[in-house]
């Protein structure tokens, strides 16, 4: 868990978690956070010898082109997302036809804003032709049981060179939609008013609202291009039910020194462990550093002991020491990568712990603090 990667992917910063002992990446080094990424002006593809046709509020639709793609690079080391024992539910790959039905144009019909033109007819991929259009990322999508993806995509007028891209997953639960949206976060932007949660990262948005979550990526940043986003979305979660169900586990991190918009959930292959899946994590702030903290509630403690016996197996296949402490009364294992540590235990049927602390002085300082807080949450 020590190691982690803030991956800058295509347009904002996915905020991930890996697990230091994770086989050393061959990626190339990625641009500074909040770098702006230009968008590269779309090819242009065949009409078909039609000109243009008629959208759904009668204006002329531009011809089609590829629509943008959000981020290219995969979120975390263990992307190639599988399920495995534990609460969290089984990946579903019952969708193998990608030419099976999906979607329902009335969703995004007519959302084109004043002074645009929509490009081409909306869009819809199934979850086994998702690749054709995020290739390369449809497995993190695939890890909290997206069910497809739907696209619509808009042209300035007075500018063919400039556009707004709208994606909307269905992703079957609010949680899940939760899930995705809080692993392609990007921490510290500006909250915008779009459904549940939502932000903004120059003329892009990034929305949850209910099982959807969603973007619109603009090819620049400017008023035009905000302003255009801002009207598709308010129109759009109009369209978006949400029930407002409480996302069971959101309340299993200590609030104390949390910061929010760190918290993430992953379904399965948590921080790239195969073995621990439904597991919240979440920055704390101490002093002046920051610790990730993670947590996972099992169905009981033997569960509980056999993913702290599992964590312990892999700190010693592949971290450089192993050793067990005792910390206020808690057995914890402590994998040491180099002088950065990770620390794991058990609180009954909970299994928890704090990753890439550098320092043995400052682990055993965190470890206590979140002992203590989980403790008095029980």
């Amino acid at each position: 868990m020590a190691d982690f990667r803030n991956i800058l992917m295509g347009i904002g910063l996915g905020i991930v978690v890996t697990l230091a002992g994770c086989a050393p990446s061959n990626e190339t080094p990625t641009p500074e956070a909040g770098a702006p990424e230009a968008a590269a002006a779309p090819a242009p593809a065949s009409t078909g010898g039609v000109a243009a046709i008629e959208n759904a509020t009668g204006g002329e639709v531009a011809p089609i082109r590829e629509g943008s793609e959000p981020k290219d690079a995969k979120p975390f080391a263990g992307a190639e997302t599988h399920a495995t024992e534990g609460t969290g539910d089984a990946v579903d790959h019952s969708i193998t036809d990608a030419s099976a039905p999906f979607g329902d144009d009335a969703l995004l019909a007519g959302l084109v804003p004043q002074g645009w033109k929509q490009t081409g007819p909306i869009e819809h991929y199934n979850v086994a032709a998702l690749y054709n259009k995020i290739n390369g990322r449809s497995e993190l999508y695939m890890a909290y049981d997206v069910l497809g993806l739907s696209w619509v995509s808009f042209v300035q007028e007075s500018d063919a060179d400039n556009f707004v891209d709208l994606f909307v997953y269905d992703m079957r639960t609010p949680k899940n939609g939760f899930g995705i949206y809080s692993v392609e976060r990007e921490a510290g932007q500006p909250a915008a008013e779009f459904g549940r949660m939502s932000y903004q990262t120059g003329s892009n948005f990034y929305f949850w609202q209910g099982k959807h979550y969603g973007y619109v990526n603009a090819s620049r940043t400017n008023d035009a291009n905000t302003a255009a986003a801002k009207g598709v979305l308010l129109a759009l979660m109009q369209r978006l039910q949400d029930s407002g169900e409480v996302i069971d586990g959101l309340d299993w991190l200590p609030k104390e020194g949390l910061i929010e918009d760190t918290v993430q959930y992953f379904k399965a292959d948590a921080m790239s462990l195969d073995f621990l899946t439904d597991t919240f994590a979440g920055m704390y702030q101490m002093g002046d550093k920051k610790v990730r903290a993670f947590v996972s509630r099992r169905k009981d403690e033997a569960e509980a002991a056999g993913i702290v016996t599992s964590f312990g197996q892999y700190s010693k296949d592949y971290a450089e020491g192993v050793e067990h402490l005792t910390v206020d009364g808690v057995e914890v294992t402590v994998a040491n990568w180099g002088g950065v540590f990770d620390g794991a235990f058990q609180l009954g049927a909970t299994f928890a712990g704090v990753s890439n602390v550098e320092g043995k002085d400052a682990l055993n300082a965190a470890l206590s603090m979140y002992i203590a807080q989980l403790k008095a949450q029980k």
